[in-house]
Parts: structure tokens; sequence; C-alpha cells
């Protein structure tokens, strides 16, 4: 009974720490809340076989201002491409890309919460979590509809196993969290990763 309970404690602890891993400190709480979104497990996990589209399309979200490229051979899985939560695949593959936004309270400190969050990644390429992570603003922050942001590039074990992700974040001047998630299984990633790169460097904000 005694084992039981330890095994039963561990898991618990072992599901606290996931949930914490991209945790930060005392204000920049709400702002680590939403960043969460990068450790949820990204979609992709079965592939799929239908045909993708014949040519490169760009989606353009109206309300926050941005826009982005999926490449020929990709598809929509669900949701509206130009609204909130869309998801692509490339049939036949596990390669995906998703995105989300949420908005923070008026006065979150943007700033603090992508200095914190990107030191802590930083800290993480050291480990062997992430490959890379560097900062990168999209568009013009002072406009309200550019962006100040930091990117990610997970290892093969990074996303445990079963994932290889490569995930912008961000906020906009109106303090919008922003989360743009490309991936593949660790088996297909160097195969995905030409995709996976034009699919994030095609984003584009105050369009």
């Amino acid at each position: 009974m005694r084992l039981l309970l330890r095994g039963v404690l561990a898991l618990v602890a072992l599901v606290v720490l996931s949930n914490l891993a991209q945790a930060q400190f005392g204000i920049l709480q709400q702002g680590l809340d939403a960043a969460k979104g990068k450790k949820e497990a990204a979609p992709g996990a079965q592939a799929t076989g239908a045909k993708g589209y014949d040519t490169a399309q760009t989606f353009t979200n109206a309300a926050r201002k941005f826009s982005y490229t999926v490449p020929a051979g990709w598809r929509l899985e669900s949701g509206d491409p130009t609204g909130e939560r869309p998801v692509f695949m490339k049939p036949g593959t596990t390669w995906s890309f998703t995105l989300h936004y949420t908005p923070m309270n008026a006065d979150f400190p943007a700033g603090a919460s992508v200095a914190a969050s990107l030191k802590q990644s930083q800290g993480e390429v050291k480990t062997g979590k992430l490959l890379d992570a560097r900062r990168r603003d999209i568009g013009d922050y002072k406009k309200k509809c550019g962006t100040i942001g930091w990117e990610i590039t997970e290892s093969a074990t990074g996303g445990g196993g079963s994932h290889q992700r490569i995930i912008w974040q961000g906020y906009d001047g109106q303090n919008f969290y922003f989360n743009f998630n490309t991936a593949a299984s660790p088996a297909q990633f160097e195969a995905a990763k030409a995709d996976l790169r034009a699919i994030q460097d095609s984003i584009t904000f105050c369009k």
C-alpha cells in the first residue's frame, strides 16, 4: 500500500512539474499560464491521407491584423483559417501547424514576460531540451499591431519523444498573447523542417 501511494504521489508530482515547465514568477504568472499552450500536445499524432492544397495559401486574421502562409500540399484539418484555432496538416505525414491567441490584462508586463521566458528557454538550450531559443519581434510593436516575442526549437527529446516543435510566442501592443505552433514527429522533423520554417517566417502583423 505504501509503495502504491508513493507511485501515485510520484505521478502527481510529474504532472505538476510538466504543467509548470514554463512557469516564471509573481506578476508574470498570467502570461505564463497562457504560454502553457506551447506545452500542449501538438496536433498530428496520426497521419492523414487526403489531398492538400495545389498551391501555397495565405490567410489573414482581420481581427488581430496578422497573416500567414501554408505551403502547397498541406490542408486545413479543422477550424477557421482566418480565426483563432485552425489546425493544418500535410496529408500522409505528422507535420502540423496551429495557432491561438488570448487577451491579457491591460497592465500585464509583456516585455518582462518575454524577457523572462526567453531567459528560461535559453537555459533549456544548455540542458538539451531545446535546440534554439531566440528573441523575435514581428512588425512594429509601437503601432499596437506589431509584436514582441521569442521563438524556440525543441530537440528530438524535448517534446517528450512524440513530437518536435518550432514555436513562436509573443504579445501585441494591445496585450494579446499569441502562440504559433509548427510540429512533426522527431523521425520526420528534419524532412518537415523547411515547411515548418517557411510557415513561421511567413507570419506578418500590421497587414
